[in-house]
């Protein structure tokens, strides 16, 4: 009786870390997808930063945008353009994972 008690304590411990791992190789692969985006890591007034394509791999993502210095922008959609001026972007994507809430900065400087 005791064997298999422990037999199944042991097999549902082995299905919980196996539905965790797989829910935490699934939050990894959004992390690495949020970080290897190809935004320019510099970028001219004029240059446009398209997060559209994002959309393509995460579905349920945001993004917000804060400017630091002299930077006018135009968004329309998904697709921001730098108008004019110099300084820093910092795009902050956002998501969902499958176990916590996900937030990465890239930061794209302006330069004239």
């Amino acid at each position: 009786m005791n064997l298999t008690t422990e037999v199944l304590a042991s097999l549902a411990v082995l299905v919980i870390g196996v539905y965790l791992i797989q829910k935490l190789r699934s939050d990894i692969k959004l992390i690495s997808i949020f970080k290897q985006y190809p935004i320019p890591s510099t970028i001219k007034p004029g240059g446009v930063i398209d997060l559209d394509k994002l959309k393509i791999f995460i579905q349920n993502f945001s993004y917000r945008i804060e400017k630091r210095g002299d930077v006018k922008l135009e968004s329309s959609g998904d697709v921001v353009k730098v108008e004019s001026g110099d300084g820093e972007l910092v795009i902050y994507l956002e998501a969902w994972g499958q176990l916590d809430y996900y937030k990465v900065a890239r930061i794209v400087k302006v330069v004239s």
